[in-house]
């Protein structure tokens, strides 16, 4: 009784050491941090990842990085692991880009997984626009902002079994997570120790222990070092090693100790996922699908390593081995405990790919705010006439400042009674604002491709300049003639992307003898003085991408069940070793392969999938994942219809997604969303639309649906020299309909809009 009495004793004791070794081990490491400043830098042009499937599985990535980078400091792209390079990395350099092209070949979908960029260092403040086509029509874009460097690629194709596509990615994780991990595998051995029974009790209570962790994590707001999973796990390790010292009968509250290294293990593992994203917490159906891998991996091993020691002490007996076995792997998981204690860094490698969401659930974005605007031309403050030309897609604009001093003369201000006193009243301002637009057309000339272009007088304004450039006076005011400067912007319509654009200047006698010019272009730009001696400039297109979008229907794709049929198979068998448990045959070992069944039938999702086409009537709503493909498909070729300036052409392109009276509506409540008002009105050209969530979809009338939908749009304007990212966010109640088998927007009612930079 007394010895009995004696070990409980021990045990407790043994317990409580480590219980407040681990919570020591909270409280050290969930101390705040020191992080260095993060670097800033103007970033008119984010960094532009693009990703074609070519064939399936093989995918050309390319990503072009501006040289506000030098290339030493050139982060890189990072797929899956189920990707593997083919052929030498090319990196192409462009007047003022780097450009990387490499192929990937990809033996699992590239759908559904995680996209890194990686610096050498740092992220000094840059935004990446990610955009992936595949090869089935699906087209899906992100912005990762700067505090962001992964992105899941949303499901592509028939979505039936995304959400299981999800649960296998977490139960790979953490199958890879236990086998990746020393401290892991010295659990393993040390339940093993314990006899084969109590082995698979253990692993249970150690399962149980996570999942309680989890939700203890999320209750009460803990958000450990994840460290402390492994530092406890290792603790657990000695403890249990000590119990394996003592005979069978003397062996005390291992269940609780097994639990107990679950619970901490579970608060490092809800951390991590927490903390992935900016989340606030965990996806409770990843976290226990991550268990689950978990628990399948150490049963397995835990079986097979029971085995191969039953084996080897048939053959080889004796008794000293198992204890000095024990007394080792005690000693290696203290030095494992203080080794992690000490060690540096504030996550492990595999938590740190852990996933915070399964497919459908909102991830976080970086709240971080970065200067939005970079200055493309040189400075010229001194410059009497300043000339911009921005050469676009469907569009050559040229852009002008001039101070007024300098050409009032030559208009007759004072003369024509325009200018009294040494200032410009409001009243006369739109008149002085017309004759130097038509003096500007007057003494310029632009030919593309050759041909002289037609001019169009798009605006003209009296302009401030400052930090944030060259921005239109907010609130007309009386303008003095000595200081104030004008901005005129004509446009010339082209037919696409020029080959080449020629820009003449004829300048004037005086101080006007020399023209600052910068040319830009999607991807560079190049400067130059004008004079009458070489008063030309020439612009050749050497672009390394076409920046023309495609524009191409949505087609009304058939509905379809996908089968996954070994997934189906497992999942029998789980039931029935399920029914076992249920019967009280074997329940220790009928319950573990029910785990480890469910486990393997998640994994075994993509083998022998089969989709079986069903008859129109059925499911004709589209489900949340497809409405979403649906919308991503279509809201670009709303967006790109506005690059036209031609308003009939802009109207056929976008009867390519739109129909109905809702064509006029939406043609004007986009293009005025595009347009920043803050300068002049210029129209920023979309990179990126991406569709955040759809909602609530319901049937609608004519074989369509509506959907309540969220999504951001990203684009760059060129205005005076400098080159701005805008970004807009947009909530609305979307109708789409079956038009001849294209899909079409019917109406878009605008719930909310936010302009993010």
């Amino acid at each position: 009784m007394n010895a009995k009495r004696r070990g409980r004793s021990v045990s407790a004791r043994t317990l409580r050491a480590g219980l407040a070794a681990c919570a020591i081990a909270v409280s050290a490491l969930a101390a705040p941090s020191v992080a260095l400043p993060a670097a800033s830098a103007h970033e008119g042009q984010p960094i532009q990842v693009q990703i074609q499937e070519q064939e399936p599985g093989a995918f050309l990535v390319q990503w072009r990085v501006p040289k506000t980078l030098p290339i030493e400091a050139m982060p890189a792209l990072v797929l899956p692991e189920s990707c593997r390079a083919e052929g030498e990395l090319k990196v192409i350099e462009l007047p003022a880009a780097w450009l990387n092209r490499q192929l990937y070949r990809c033996s699992e979908p590239l759908s559904g997984q995680i996209i890194q960029i990686s610096y050498p260092l740092y992220n000094p403040a840059m935004t990446t626009l990610v955009r992936i086509d595949f090869l089935g029509g699906e087209r899906f874009a992100h912005v990762l902002n700067p505090t962001e460097d992964s992105w899941r690629v949303p499901e592509a194709g028939a979505d039936g079994i995304a959400w299981l596509r999800g649960a296998r990615r977490a139960v790979l994780d953490g199958i890879s997570h236990l086998l990746g991990h020393w401290v892991h595998l010295l659990f393993l051995v040390a339940i093993c120790l314990l006899g084969r029974n109590r082995s698979i009790r253990l692993a249970t209570a150690f399962a149980a222990g996570q999942l309680a962790g989890g939700a203890l994590a999320a209750g009460l707001g803990i958000r450990p070092d994840p460290r402390v999973a492994e530092i406890c796990v290792a603790i657990a390790v000695a403890f249990l090693a000590a119990q394996a010292l003592r005979p069978p009968e003397g062996r005390r509250q291992l269940p609780a100790l097994a639990a107990g290294a679950g619970l901490f293990h579970g608060f490092g593992v809800a951390a991590a996922l927490s903390g992935a994203g900016g989340v606030a917490a965990p996806d409770w159906l990843y976290l226990i699908f991550v268990v689950l891998g978990m628990d399948a991996a150490l049963l397995v091993l835990a079986l097979g390593l029971n085995a191969v020691g039953a084996l080897w002490a048939r053959r080889w007996p004796s008794g000293s081995r198992p204890r000095a076995l024990a007394y080792g792997l005690g000693g290696i998981a203290v030095a494992v405990a203080l080794s992690l204690g000490l060690g540096k860094g504030s996550a492990t490698e595999a938590e740190a790919r852990f996933s915070p969401r399964l497919p459908g659930a909102a991830g976080g974005a970086g709240g971080l705010s970065m200067p939005g605007s970079r200055r493309l031309a040189p400075q010229a403050p001194d410059a009497p006439i300043q000339s911009f030309l921005a050469v676009e897609p469907y569009e050559v604009r040229h852009e002008i400042l001039v101070r007024l001093a300098d050409v009032a003369d030559r208009l007759q201000l004072e003369g024509d009674g325009l200018a009294g006193e040494g200032f410009v009243e409001v009243s006369a301002q739109e008149e002085v604002g017309r004759r130097i637009a038509d003096l500007m057309v007057e003494r310029t000339a632009v030919e593309v491709d050759g041909e002289a272009a037609v001019p169009i007088i798009d605006r003209f304004s009296f302009m401030t300049v400052g930090p944030r450039g060259v921005l239109p006076r907010a609130a007309p005011e009386a303008e003095a003639v000595a200081e104030e400067i004008v901005g005129v912007t004509i446009a010339y319509p082209t037919p696409g992307m020029p080959d080449a654009v020629t820009l003449t200047w004829a300048t004037f006698d005086g101080p006007e003898d020399t023209i600052p010019v910068t040319i830009t272009d999607p991807e560079s730009s190049i400067s130059a003085e004008l004079t009458a001696g070489e008063p030309m400039l020439r612009w050749e297109n050497a672009l390394a991408e076409d920046p023309i979008p495609t524009v191409a229907g949505i087609p009304v794709e058939p509905p379809q069940l996908p089968l996954p049929l070994a997934s189906l198979a497992l999942l029998a068998v789980a039931l029935a070793f399920g029914v076992a448990v249920l019967r009280g045959r074997r329940a220790t070992t009928s319950f573990a392969l029910t785990r480890v069944t469910l486990a393997l039938a998640v994994v075994a999702v993509p083998i022998a999938e089969v989709s079986v086409a069903l008859p129109s009537s059925i499911r004709s709503v589209p489900t949340e994942a497809q409405a979403r493909r649906i919308l991503a498909g279509v809201l670009p070729n709303v967006y790109r219809a506005f690059e036209l300036r031609d308003e009939a052409a802009a109207y056929d392109r976008l009867a390519v997604s739109v129909t109905g009276p809702t064509l006029t509506e939406v043609y004007l409540e986009h293009r005025r969303a595009l347009e920043m008002e803050e300068r002049g009105g210029a129209r920023a050209r979309v990179e990126a639309v991406e569709i955040l969530e759809v909602r609530d979809v319901e049937p609608a009338a004519d074989g369509g649906f509506t959907a309540e939908a969220g999504w951001k749009v990203g684009g760059t304007v060129t205005h005076f020299g400098h080159r701005h990212f805008r970004q807009n966010r947009y909530d609305a109640r979307v109708e789409l309909l079956a038009d001849d088998g294209i899909w079409k927007v019917r109406s878009i009612e605008i719930l909310e809009e936010e302009r993010l930079r």
